[in-house]
């Protein structure tokens, strides 16, 4: 075999030896080019061969490189010998150039080969003096036979290793010790996410790291791998589909985000190439010569259409409810890092070339998706929406960062208030959300873009009495609207002026002074200042839970007590950016649901505010509803969690936009040391 290899290419170069010096030229600038980047390379052909061990061995001034897959044959050596002649088939496996392995020249002098019955060197000097006319060779083009000296000096180590049931080995000797220690202290575990046989990579370096990999398919189309070393693991869900894969980190409560410096696409091997989401993209992409920059020819618009298509399937999946246990974490990984409709006017990058394949994959696939507008809240959107049969974006994602934005770019369209109306005649908002629709009705009627006159008394929009009534039922009643609805309602309008109008052009001047009674100021709080005793704070169980949590200074008041209740065994949702009255859900275990509304102070004794809204809520959920008081201070955290405020605290109406005032409250906090 070696000599059916080595004599056509010894032969090539006496008849060209300025060739041949050409070709030196070549390696060293494939070298320079895959800087860093030789194990990946070495890592990812063992794998074409089908390995399922992957060793790195240092051995005195030598590096050992070893694979337990099938050995070399012919066209393999003759693959390694020639540049850009790969007898691999792209698509299907990496190095399709067949110049990767020229990167090793990078940090060894010479280079043995030891697989099956094939014992080979590539030597500059063994080449110099078969073609003394070069100017200068290449390490890696003329393949040698290993000598007697070479052999016996590495042959307990080549015994061991075959004894250990590896392969094939390349024996790198006369290291640059420089280049090899960067090989060593840049490789990336997630260079092995995208291999389909290696399970076990060894590093034996200074540190001797090993790292295993796990795979396990859950279907035809998406599989857990885990990547686990002495002092870390990581668990990735990979999706596949039309031969390409998307691969996304999972965390302990599911799947999370990537930094923008791990997004990286990957074609067959990782490039610098940032993808632009927040998880890693693989597929048949064309590169430059190093490999690290993706080109734009016809391969790589095929591959980006079929991540495109991936993306949306996946994307559809979890907006459609089939992956409603997850869907926060899934739906947060596909939100690109910067606004996508700023894309066409930066650069030509891969970002933009995926979001522009995106946009081509979305058209019509989401016409009927609708988000929540700003004026209603979020679970009365959801009825509303569930009534008059709108697919909508649910509450439990809305929330996320630039989520709003991107369904935008994709053609989601924010729900109208013509599209929900309809299921008010059969449904029953909450005091709030009847609130929010009399004031976008209100602002209609002021500014005389719809007429509300026919829609309006079929509507269960006017609580009495705790009853939420038509109108007609409201006028027969000749009672005031309910103080938690007016006041909310001057929170949203801020002239109920306008409303009393609504209410007499609809029905008349008596109900309109009925329901608003006073002329058009809302009735006074029922809150007796001077009876209300001052409620001591609450403290949280499970201190043993506490006391092992880690909370950052750059956290906000909300994060921080969400930690907190996490860590004192409480489920808790954030629920802040839905805009209906407290910031948290949480459960105890084996309790009842707890609502908290968090405030940040300054120092103890502070005021702060409720809005009416969060004054409304917190009437209505009574006991369930808690305030958690934050303060920090220097490298402590203080939190002082009170229940039933509206009960508790004395609340004082205060006229800036209608909210409700606490200035005397006891401060008993917990203190948490910041890290």
């Amino acid at each position: 075999m070696l000599s059916n290899v080595r004599e056509p290419l010894l032969e090539e170069a006496r008849r060209s030896p300025a060739l041949l010096s050409d070709l030196a030229g070549l390696e060293q600038y494939v070298a320079e080019s895959y800087d860093s980047r030789s194990f990946v390379e070495l890592l990812q052909n063992a794998d074409d061969a089908g390995a399922t061990r992957f060793l790195i061995k240092r051995n005195g001034d030598s590096l050992i490189v070893a694979n337990d897959g099938r050995p070399f044959n012919r066209s393999d050596l003759e693959s390694l010998c020639r540049s850009a002649a790969s007898s691999k088939s792209r698509g299907t496996s990496v190095g399709y150039r067949g110049i990767g392995f020229k990167s090793v020249v990078g940090f060894a002098g010479t280079i043995h080969l030891i697989t099956g019955n094939l014992e080979v060197t590539f030597s500059r000097e063994l080449t110099a003096l078969e073609v003394p006319e070069a100017m200068r060779v290449p390490l890696i083009r003329i393949p040698h036979r290993l000598s007697c000296e070479d052999r016996g000096k590495f042959s307990a180590t080549i015994t061991e290793l075959l004894g250990d049931g590896l392969i094939t080995a390349f024996i790198f000797d006369h290291l640059l010790a420089a280049g090899i220690e960067t090989e060593f202290a840049s490789f990336d575990a997630t260079s092995l996410l995208f291999l389909r046989n290696v399970r076990r990579f060894e590093m034996q370096g200074s540190q001797n790291p090993q790292i295993s990999v796990r795979r396990e398919a859950i279907d035809s189309q998406t599989r857990n791998i885990q990547l686990t070393s002495s002092d870390v693991s990581s668990q990735w869900l990979v999706s596949e589909e039309n031969g390409v894969e998307l691969a996304f980190k999972q965390g302990a409560d599911g799947i999370v985000r990537l930094d923008e410096n791990e997004a990286v696409v990957h074609a067959y091997l990782p490039t610098l190439e940032p993808t632009g989401f927040p998880f890693k993209i693989h597929g048949d992409f064309s590169t430059d010569p190093s490999r690290t920059r993706i080109v734009f020819d016809d391969r790589t618009s095929a591959a980006l259409s079929a991540v495109a298509g991936l993306f949306m399937t996946i994307l559809d999946r979890v907006l459609s409810g089939c992956e409603c246990s997850a869907a926060f974490g899934i739906v947060n990984a596909l939100v690109p890092f910067s606004d996508p409709r700023m894309a066409s006017f930066q650069r030509r990058s891969f970002k933009t070339e995926l979001l522009s394949a995106i946009q081509i994959c979305v058209k019509g696939r989401f016409d009927k998706l609708r988000f929540r507008p700003t004026w209603i809240n979020a679970g009365d959107f959801e009825t509303l929406s569930e009534k008059a049969g709108i697919w909508f974006v649910s509450r439990s994602i809305e929330g996320i960062d630039g989520l709003l934005n991107f369904l935008r770019f994709v053609g989601v369209k924010e729900a109208t208030f013509e599209e929900l109306s309809p299921a008010l005649i059969a449904s029953e908002v909450t005091v709030l959300g009847a609130a929010e629709v009399v004031a976008q009705l209100t602002q209609r009627h002021v500014t005389k873009s719809r007429d509300v006159k026919p829609l309006i008394p079929d509507w269960h929009l006017w609580p009495v009495n705790g009853r939420m009534l038509t109108l007609w039922e409201a006028k027969k009643e000749a009672l005031p609207l309910d103080v938690s609805f007016v006041d909310v309602l001057l929170e949203k309008c801020h002239a109920i002026a306008d409303t009393y109008r609504l209410i007499a052009a609809v029905s008349d001047l008596a109900t309109a002074t009925a329901l608003l009674p006073q002329g058009l100021t809302p009735p006074q709080s029922r809150v007796n200042h001077e009876s209300v005793p001052l409620a001591p704070s609450v403290a949280l169980d499970n201190s043993t839970g506490i006391e092992r949590l880690s909370l950052k200074k750059w956290r906000s008041a909300e994060q921080q007590v969400m930690n907190l209740l996490h860590a004192s065994g409480w489920t808790v949702e954030d629920v802040s950016r839905q805009n209906i009255g407290y910031d948290i859900e949480g459960r105890m275990p084996d309790r009842e649901p707890v609502f908290v509304e968090v405030k940040a102070i300054n120092h103890p004794g502070q005021p702060f505010t409720l809005t009416s809204n969060e004054e409304a809520v917190a009437r209505q959920k009574g006991s369930k509803y808690m305030l958690a008081i934050v303060h920090q201070s220097g490298d402590f955290l203080e939190v002082a969690f009170i229940r039933n405020p509206v009960q508790h605290l004395k609340l004082t109406r205060q006229c800036r936009q209608w909210v409700w005032e606490c200035a005397e409250y006891t401060f008993d906090p917990q203190s948490f040391p910041l890290g």
